[in-house]
């Protein structure tokens, strides 16, 4: 540490390093053995699941291969960016040199670990993610030279206090009106110091020459996302589970193969379209979840109840900032130049989101619309809104959606649970019942 810095002040208690070493193996064992087992089911449940899914099952390990290739790109000197939300902006990281990688946690016993940080009524993202940091158990995490955190939340701005203490944080302000005249100036202005932060940590200047690259290529994963998207709409080739876990990889594998390997699935699957090879019958209820992210690998436990369960639905859209938020929005340039790539870069990351951090006078309408146009598109017949324990604005959220959703007579259920194992059968009966009431409405 230099004469100049100050240490940074640590939180969350010490752990030490018995305890890592007890309790890391374990959890990581347990998580391995978690992941195996959900990709065993998801072949299960889908007889005739797409052949090209496999390479997403593998990079759907998170002690895997990509661990390795992220190791080795730090020892060959290149940094790495850990980041929590869908507002930083991944072109600028790119452009830099450095690799984007998404931190948030979605395992269950991590959280149990978090609550002698924070109480249990804090977000359990918040908590899993404090607990995976104690035991050192998020490679991605780990290996992050720097994390970007948004101040999305109450829960966001003080987690990152938390990882404050133990790696460097720039922390992003996002406006909570979009539509002030103050708004994207002040945004602009957030994007620009990120920019100016990246290349202080890479020694490589962001200019027009590399990022023009690296907006042409998030727009070509964006392009292979809408294609996977857009064969959602009508008979069902590909579970939501499936389409869930390819869409989450790409929040840690190499962008460009992972667009890549998104086409060559949208290609099988698109040949499964002009054959009407369907994984489930038409008259299977066509579901949409929306509300707190889900992560893999433990928090899973909805989505397999929804299509693994007796009455079966499908899963056949999400309105989830850890899926199909991620990429949907390309960055939309009209001149190459850098001023015009910057605004691009904020207005895509700004205004294009929904948010409900978000408001206005006349409510979250941005968010509002956009579900009521998926809900069109993908011919939901039913909308789970799933929040998690703590997670206060989606949960103030629900009567907005619901009144919204009532008016053009889409049922809607409110699902709250947390970061647990626990209460899967009472979601299961719940999550059935939902079904049920689908079903017989399809059958009238």
């Amino acid at each position: 540490m230099k004469n100049n810095e100050i240490e940074p002040k640590k939180i969350m208690p010490e752990t030490t390093q018995k305890e890592i070493n007890d309790l890391k193996p374990t959890l990581q064992a347990a998580s391995e053995q978690i992941i195996a087992q959900t990709i065993a089911r998801l072949k299960k449940a889908t007889p005739n699941r797409p052949k090209e899914l496999e390479y997403f099952d593998d990079m759907a390990n998170l002690f895997g291969t990509r661990i390795k290739e992220l190791e080795q790109a730090k020892a060959e000197g290149k940094k790495i960016v850990g980041y929590n939300c869908i507002f930083a902006p991944l072109e600028l990281i790119l452009a830099s040199g450095a690799i984007p990688v998404r931190i948030n946690s979605g395992w269950y016993d991590t959280a149990k670990l978090g609550d002698r940080v924070v109480p249990v009524e804090v977000c359990s993202i918040i908590r899993s993610t404090i607990g995976a940091k104690m035991i050192e158990l998020s490679s991605f995490l780990e290996l992050s030279d720097v994390l970007i955190t948004v101040l999305t939340c109450d829960g966001m701005t003080k987690l990152s206090e938390v990882l404050g203490g133990y790696k460097e944080v720039w922390r992003l302000s996002n406006p909570r009106v979009k539509d002030s005249g103050q708004a994207l100036k002040f945004w602009n202005d957030e994007i620009k110091q990120i920019k100016i932060n990246l290349e202080k940590l890479t020694g490589n200047k962001i200019t027009v020459k590399n990022l023009k690259p690296a907006i042409l290529k998030t727009q070509r994963a964006t392009k292979a996302f809408r294609r996977l998207q857009d064969l959602r709409k009508d008979g069902v080739v590909i579970s939501g589970q499936d389409a869930m876990l390819v869409t989450q990889t790409f929040m840690w594998d190499d962008i460009d193969r992972w667009t890549e390997k998104t086409n060559i699935l949208c290609d099988e699957l698109e040949r499964r379209v002009q054959e009407k090879e369907w994984i489930c019958p038409a008259d299977t209820p066509r579901v949409m979840v929306t509300g707190t992210p889900m992560f893999w690998p433990d928090n899973w436990k909805l989505p397999s109840l929804v299509e693994e369960g007796n009455p079966r639905g499908i899963l056949v859209a999400d309105e989830l900032c850890s899926s199909e938020r991620i990429i949907y929005d390309p960055v939309g340039v009209d001149e190459w130049t850098m001023n015009d790539m910057l605004t691009a870069i904020s207005e895509r990351y700004l205004m294009a989101c929904t948010c409900p951090c978000f408001t206005s006078q006349d409510g979250n309408e941005d968010r509002i619309n956009w579900l009521l146009t998926k809900i069109k598109d993908h011919k939901v017949q039913g909308v789970i809104y799933y929040v998690t324990r703590g997670c206060m604005l989606y949960a103030m959220e629900y009567t907005t959606v619901k009144r919204a959703l009532d008016k053009i007579n889409i049922p809607v259920y409110y699902l709250d649970t947390d970061y647990t194992r626990e209460d899967a059968g009472q979601l299961k009966t719940r999550v059935e019942a939902f079904l049920e009431m689908l079903t017989a409405q399809i059958d009238i």
